[in-house]
């Protein structure tokens, strides 16, 4: 019985499993479960990110902050070959070119992202936009 009870366990879990980063994120955000991100659900997730990421309360997130985050959340793994270090993350979207990242900066770099993996422009983000437009945009080849 107990083999099958494993089997079965680990049949279940798979699909998490397997999930790839920018796969959990999508789960998490997508807030209705309809398989795809609105404005709306993108922003929130921004949001809780940002909380989340600015850990002595300051309003400001450093590089050191975002790559803690990025540990406690993630776990500890070797960055994919070409991927943006979290000071390089800042740079993107940091118009004041601070090294920091302001709540306003944030939201707005994240609706920028928004609108550029929205590739069929219908207003919402399918899991297959989100995922390549991660792989797409997070990565040196895209930095501006």
């Amino acid at each position: 019985m107990l083999p099958i009870l494993i089997v079965v366990l680990i049949a279940w879990a798979q699909p998490v499993l397997t999930e790839t980063q920018s796969e959990a994120q999508f789960r998490v955000m997508d807030a209705n479960s309809d398989g795809k991100l609105s404005r709306e659900e993108q922003l929130a997730g921004a949001r809780r990110m940002f909380e989340a990421m600015d850990t002595d309360g300051d309003g400001k997130v450093t590089p050191a902050e975002m790559s803690a985050a990025q540990s406690r959340i993630h776990g500890v793994r070797k960055a994919p070959k070409g991927a943006l270090s979290s000071a390089e993350k800042i740079d993107a979207v940091d118009p004041n070119g601070d090294g920091n990242l302001s709540a306003a900066e944030h939201a707005a770099g994240t609706m920028l992202m928004f609108e550029k993996m929205d590739t069929n422009k219908d207003g919402s983000l399918s899991r297959a936009e989100f995922t390549a437009g991660h792989a797409r945009l997070l990565t040196k080849a895209a930095a501006p």
